[in-house]
């Protein structure tokens, strides 16, 4: 294989779009050269792209900066480096970016194969009507600015056909993560769950989106039948304005990735309540530890979990479902649905298989198809 020239851009690169680069990025350097893969993202963000040499970052402030501001800071980044490093691929992760670049770079004489990712889409979002309406056509006419539109889910795409985006640009490429290993003379650390109770755990912001009010509902009905650990903190919303934790629950921010990790091998389930998701990574990560899921029936969330194989699915906002399905199953079974999601993982989310469908979206459109005109072949 050829290698290949790449930027990505992100405008944050915290949350799902972070984890998804962090993941991608470090092994695209080891495929293409270290000199052959760069990225674009906020100076305080830098800090998680530790295994990259600091030649490949290339940033831009935030600071108290409104949004407007940075994403015109972003910009300029972007096209000056465009210019003087002429990638072959520029990669845009997450709407704003999206917004602010596509037409920008389609004006360029000579300009790079753009790809596209919203990483779930603003217009499936729990908004008024007429924003998603509006969201919706601007990503229609955009869809136009650039070569290809990755879709991170099935439900993705069929949001976006449904949202009249071209199909001849729509290229599914699941997500994936890496494996990782646990030394074997690792120290097992003190878990935060009290004895006798069902162990679980909630990893994601404390944001209406992630629904951990549905969480905390459902936790009121099992009263000591169940503890969790949160792990998050509000992200969009007011940090005042966080739904507090019942007494069977302990929040504890943000923690690293490694000690969350921990927390998946030692938890019965991971619950995912989201009310709107494009794909439900932290689920993945779960099941890369063995940990059995419960999700909402939502996004591309049950593409991830098999009900009744790797976890069960629920209502979106049914507390009274995800209380009856908590209660479902004892810690045997539990386990066994954690071992299920484990096999899964290896079978079809390995971080490997989306650089290799990646690689082969980039080299067709370098190789296939003239710049602006670029029509990938759709997915089914």
């Amino acid at each position: 294989m050829r290698p290949t020239t790449i930027l990505h851009v992100a405008e944050t690169a915290k949350g799902g779009v972070g984890s998804y680069l962090e993941e991608l990025v470090p092994r695209q350097a080891e495929r293409h050269g270290a000199d052959r893969v760069r990225v674009v993202l906020p100076a305080e963000h830098a800090a998680l792209f530790d295994r990259l040499p600091p030649h490949a970052l290339h940033v831009f402030e935030i600071g108290r900066a409104g949004r407007l501001r940075s994403m015109v800071r972003m910009a300029r980044v972007v096209l000056a480096l465009v210019r003087q490093w002429r990638p072959e691929v520029v990669h845009l992760h997450s709407s704003y970016a999206g917004l602010m670049l596509r037409p920008l770079l389609a004006l360029l004489p000579q300009r790079p194969r753009v790809v596209y990712c919203s990483h779930g889409w603003a217009f499936d979002r729990e908004a008024a009507r007429w924003l998603n309406v509006a969201v919706a056509a601007v990503e229609r006419t955009w869809a136009r600015f650039c070569d290809a539109v990755v879709c991170i889910s099935q439900h993705d795409r069929a949001s976006a056909l449904r949202a009249g985006l071209p199909a001849d640009r729509l290229v599914v490429v699941l997500n994936g993560i890496a494996d990782i290993s646990t030394p074997a003379d690792a120290a097992v650390p003190q878990e935060p769950w009290p004895d006798g109770t069902l162990r679980v755990l909630f990893v994601g912001r404390l944001d209406r989106q992630k629904g951990v009010d549905v969480l905390y509902a459902a936790l009121d009905r099992l009263q000591q039948r169940a503890f969790a650990v949160v792990v998050g903190e509000a992200v969009v919303a007011d940090p005042s304005h966080a739904p507090p934790a019942p007494r069977n629950a302990r929040a504890m921010g943000w923690l690293a990735r490694g000690r969350i990790a921990e927390l998946c091998r030692a938890a019965d389930v991971l619950v995912v309540p989201s009310r709107w998701e494009g794909f439900g990574l932290v689920a993945l990560e779960a099941m890369r530890c063995g940990c059995a899921v419960v999700a909402s029936r939502t996004g591309g969330l049950p593409e991830v979990v098999e009900h009744g194989v790797t976890g069960l699915l629920f209502e979106s906002g049914a507390a009274d479902e995800l209380a009856a399905r908590l209660q479902q199953h004892d810690r045997a079974a539990w386990k066994a649905m954690g071992a299920e999601g484990r096999r899964r993982y290896e079978a079809r989310f390995r971080i490997e298989r989306v650089c290799d469908e990646l690689d082969a979206l980039y080299r067709h459109l370098i190789e296939r198809a003239p710049a602006c005109s670029a029509r990938p072949k759709p997915q089914a």
